[in-house]
């Protein structure tokens, strides 16, 4: 039944209205004609509508006049009356394609850059900086080599630790992690607080000095103040301190990486170049010196020559090398994405932390690109001195429990 209707539509069918007191009639010898007419609908006693083909339109004047019914053609439908009302209408035709090449073409670039950095990120000094490496409005996609730019962008901001680049659409979304500044080690002499330079839910406390005005279980936010500097006892004098101690809490951390499951690598094809120096200072001289016309290669250095001696012998080798794809299994994929993962957000934890727990998400971007979302949790020192400022009327909250 689909073949036909769709064999009808390919070479067009009309819609009809059969009106006559023998309408059952003239459908039997229609029907015995082999002239197929599908979706009859009985509007009243005396009238039906009908869907047949134009062919089998022509065919129906005989039985027509045999039944004394009158046959009326409602609508034409099909490719062939599209194709003529679209002809007659060559203007509209054509600005639909103008307009459905131009969105094509527009897609193809990226409009716009979306900064994710927080409050402490310069979103014009990151946008400036993407423009040089050439990740801006306007630029063509396929042009734009995100990890080049990443790894660049690494190198020349310093104070950034992590930098993350997706490409949704026409939108280029940039999240920035900002390197976090080691605090300032304060004279044991100065007064001062523990506070929080981090969100999480403490794990464990020792106080070595000060007061906890937090406990194991207690969700912190950055800024809270942990241990206090400021001694109160009944019936004693008020007493500034230094306080000391350490606070592990538990932080979560989350990153992503993709992974293109058709790696380019480089293999050597058996062709080499290899040439002799020798070395003494600034000076080099090279024995039979030979053109590299290899487009890419692998170099291999020797030294020939003990480390002290002050005339260097240094072997060259030149392999040539051709790129070949490599396609890796979705195994392989998951776990170089997962390890690009972790590696792009180790950097926004201390290397004292420690991951005690991982969650995993694999989405397949396209057909050749996998996404890993992962998720740790790490148990880290949250703690960071603070000085008590003196001049402002200090409130201590103390929990009830």
């Amino acid at each position: 039944m689909l073949a036909i209707k769709l064999w009808n539509f390919l070479y067009g069918y009309a819609i009809i209205k059969i009106e006559g007191l023998s309408i059952e009639r003239f459908l039997n010898i229609v029907i015995s004609k082999n002239i197929y007419v599908w979706d009859v609908e009985r509007m009243n006693h005396t009238t039906i509508v009908a869907k047949i083909s134009l062919k089998g339109f022509k065919l129906l004047l005989p039985y027509t006049k045999m039944t004394n019914c009158r046959v009326y053609i409602v609508e034409k439908r099909g490719l062939p009356f599209i194709v003529f009302y679209l002809k007659r209408r060559r203007m509209l035709v054509l600005g639909a394609i103008a307009c459905v090449i131009l969105a094509y073409i527009f897609s193809m670039f990226i409009w716009s850059i979306e900064i994710d950095g927080g409050q402490n990120i310069s979103e014009a000094s990151i946008i400036s900086e993407l423009d040089k490496l050439g990740l801006k409005a306007g630029v063509l996609k396929s042009s734009v080599n995100i990890h080049k730019i990443q790894q660049e962008f690494l190198v020349d901001e310093k104070d950034v630790a992590w930098i993350g680049i997706d490409i949704k659409g026409t939108k280029a979304i940039v999240k920035v992690v900002k390197k976090t500044a080691p605090p300032a080690v304060l004279d044991e002499n100065v007064p001062c607080n523990i506070i929080a330079k981090k969100d999480g839910i403490i794990y464990k406390m020792t106080v070595l000095e000060g007061d906890a005005l937090k406990k194991v279980g207690d969700t912190v936010k950055m800024g809270d103040v942990l241990v206090s500097g400021i001694i109160e006892r009944p019936n004693t004098n008020t007493r500034f301190v230094h306080s000391m101690g350490t606070i592990l809490a538990r932080v979560w951390y989350e990153g992503y990486a993709d992974v293109n499951l058709v790696q380019q690598k480089y293999k050597r094809t058996g062709r080499k170049v290899t040439m002799t120096k020798i070395s003494m200072g600034s000076s080099t001289l090279t024995l039979l010196s030979r053109k590299i016309d290899f487009k890419n290669y692998d170099r291999e250095v020797r030294n020939l020559t003990s480390s002290a001696s002050p005339i260097k012998i240094i072997n060259e080798t030149y392999y040539e090398t051709v790129p070949i794809e490599v396609k890796l299994t979705k195994d392989e994929a998951e776990k170089l994405a997962v390890e690009s993962a972790l590696k792009n957000i180790s950097s926004a934890f201390g290397k004292d932390a420690k991951i005690v727990n991982r969650q995993e998400k694999m989405t397949m971007i396209n057909a050749n690109v996998l996404r890993a979302d992962v998720i740790v949790e790490v148990i880290e020192d949250i703690g960071t001195q603070e000085n008590i400022n003196y001049n402002a009327e200090v409130k201590i909250e103390r929990s009830n429990n």
